[in-house]
């Protein structure tokens, strides 16, 4: 009885809001915090006005995940949310007592919240902030909205210095857009890091009175206290770590002085521990200090607009295996966030390496539930298939070959992209204006989608108009010889296959290179018509 009064005050409770709405209409369950965002704003992208109004983008919010947490594997995991959409509710299984989520701000910024296992959370949003409020139970909206109410009251930018301090792309603008050119990119770096470092050092000052005051006065437990001064903490001890790779390292001395003052009133604090792992910033630390420990060669990145490198992890799961540096939950933890890597690069590593290392870490450690994750999310078969298998929005599968042999005597036109890619989805709109001016039906344009899964990526083609195009879904992406051979280690990529079947161009310009694309289109038109 007393559970279902509980539950009907809650509900009558909540009925009498301003916003009149029935926000609640079920018991909530212990095991997990609810998110409510009303309205939600994209900070896939961000204009600084201090930065001569030039707008940065994040990537793994351009991929449409805002919030990130630690689950009870202690693995991050990602959540979305439909941006401006009337509400849309995200639940998040936790069997611990507090959890930290954080939601991306502002593009290269987060906010971070500790939320309680129970907690049902609404966000409502003025203009592009997000303004969160735990319903379920009462607690200081200046603690809840801690992270938003520093950047607005404290923060002397529209980054924390913590960001702003040693981000290279931020420097470079305010120096390329600079009218002093007296002085070296270098020099200008130099003192700007400088004076950010000051920044840095008043805002982390007032961040942890403000932090402490919290706790003077009752308005958080020990429990929360340790988690947002250990967030800090880890996050300044990361920062410090970056400075010692920096020439003017003598110039940040106070900040390794908030570090001592830290540790001596939290003598906990520096204390490493597996309890940690439930912070990002902290699992941060970890993943630098093996790199830091197993510097390794670079793997080549091939194609038009490579990222030039990418870290062998095939080789640093190796290494990690052998190490001593870490507890055995951190060096599962490691290998995880290693394997993870190399199921997912495939145009880096092989089948033949992808299966070797998944087999590897499912006999290192004996996870059931992590190596079962693997196979579902990157869709494993232990089978290796020739062929590239299709399957269109209808259903309807056929293979790669088959296609081809099905257009001979015309020239395809192959676009790789996926649902989650930024890069890909800009190019559309100049995907479907190249086709109209081309207006020519010897060429196939077809779309190859590397969506591990059908649902994000119906949606995609729905948003995006292309239900009419020629689309297909890449069913073994991940286990096909033909995907190997053609080494797709990034997208959006564009292939030319010419009149007869044969693959002429495996890095084709893209829709928006119209000029250089038309000429590779038409030699290939003219060259194997000939």
């Amino acid at each position: 009885m007393n559970k279902h009064l509980v539950l009907l005050i809650l509900i009558s409770t909540l009925a009498c809001r301003d916003n009149k709405e029935k926000l609640i209409d079920q018991p909530q369950l212990p095991g997990q915090v609810v998110l409510i965002f009303k309205n939600p704003q994209s900070h896939a992208r961000y204009t600084f006005p201090s930065f001569y109004d030039q707008p940065v983008g994040n990537l793994a919010s351009g991929n449409g995940y805002q919030i990130q947490t630690i689950n009870d594997a202690l693995i991050p995991t990602r959540y979305r949310f439909e941006v401006n959409s009337p509400s849309d509710t995200v639940t998040i299984s936790t069997k611990r007592d507090l959890l930290e989520v954080k939601l991306t701000y502002k593009a290269l910024d987060e906010l971070t919240y500790y939320f309680r296992k129970g907690d049902t959370v609404i966000f409502n949003y003025e203009g592009t902030k997000p303004i969160a409020e735990i319903i379920n139970r009462k607690e200081n909206t200046e603690v809840t909205n801690f992270s938003l109410n520093q950047r607005d009251s404290i923060y002397q930018d529209d980054l924390p210095a913590m960001i702003i301090f040693n981000h290279s792309l931020l420097g470079f603008r305010l120096y390329s857009r600079g009218e002093d050119k007296t002085i070296s990119a270098q020099e200008f770096e130099k003192k700007y890091r400088i004076k950010m470092g000051k920044v840095l050092n008043q805002e982390l000052t007032e961040e942890i009175k403000r932090i402490n005051s919290f706790k003077e006065q009752g308005l958080i437990t020990d429990q929360h206290h340790n988690a947002m001064l250990s967030d800090l903490y880890w996050k300044l001890t990361n920062k410090v770590t970056e400075l010692r790779y920096v020439p003017e390292e003598e110039n940040f001395e106070y900040l390794r002085q908030i570090l001592k003052d830290l540790e001596r009133n939290h003598p906990v604090l520096a204390v490493r521990n597996d309890s940690l792992l439930v912070s990002g910033v902290y699992q941060s630390f970890i993943e630098t200090k093996a790199k830091r420990l197993y510097p390794l060669p670079k793997l080549e990145m091939r194609g038009r607009g490579s990222a030039s490198s990418i870290r062998d992890y095939a080789t640093s799961y190796d290494s990690i295996q052998a190490s001593k540096a870490f507890s055995p939950t951190e060096r599962k933890l490691l290998q995880y966030k290693n394997l993870d890597k190399i199921l997912s690069e495939t145009g880096d590593f092989n089948i033949e390496t992808r299966l070797k290392y998944l087999t590897k870490f499912k006999n290192d450690y004996q996870d059931n539930v992590l190596f079962n994750d693997f196979v579902k999310k990157y869709n494993v078969k232990f089978e290796i298939d020739d062929d590239v298998q299709l399957v269109d929005n209808s259903g309807k599968t056929g293979t790669l070959n088959e296609f081809i042999s099905a257009n001979k005597g015309k020239v395809i036109y192959v676009d790789y992209w996926a649902s989650w890619c930024a890069p890909c989805i800009a190019e559309m709109p100049n995907s479907k204006k190249f086709q109209k001016e081309m207006n020519n039906d010897n060429i196939v344009y077809l779309y190859l989608s590397t969506d591990r899964t059908e649902e994000p990526w119906q949606k995609a083609l729905k948003k995006l108009e292309l239900e009419g195009s020629t689309n297909y879904r890449i069913m073994n992406a991940d286990n096909s010889l033909q995907m190997d051979d053609l080494e797709i280690q990034f997208i959006p990529r564009y292939m030319i296959y010419d009149t007869n079947g044969r693959l002429v161009n495996k890095d084709a310009p893209r829709p928006s290179e119209s000029e250089l694309l038309k000429a590779q289109l038409m030699n290939a038109l003219n060259t194997s018509s000939n």
